[in-house]
């Protein structure tokens, strides 16, 4: 068989309530900073609604390490990218 690690039940609902907290939070944010419905929003919604739930995965082992770590590589360069400038929404 196949062996998963297992992490103690605290481990689960501490992660999870930091999960909770970065969704409240995040969607916070979008709403508060919100001055309409624009491409940077919906970006933000998306990465607040994204990583909270591969993190839901991660702690529930729903998924791989391999699976996990292309998931938060993506996100990773996906904001990098966007933080260097290389969006190509902004005019030029």
């Amino acid at each position: 068989g196949v062996s998963v690690m297992q992490t103690t039940p605290t481990v689960q609902i501490l992660e999870l309530a930091a999960t909770i907290i970065m969704l409240v939070g995040g969607a916070l944010i979008v709403y508060r900073r919100s001055t309409g419905w624009g491409p940077a929003t919906l970006s933000a919604f998306g990465l607040v609604l994204l990583v909270p739930t591969i993190l839901i995965l991660a702690v529930t082992n729903a998924l791989s390490k391999e699976i996990l770590a292309t998931l938060l590589g993506g996100v990773a360069g996906y904001i990098f990218g966007r933080a260097s400038g290389g969006d190509g929404d902004q005019p030029r």
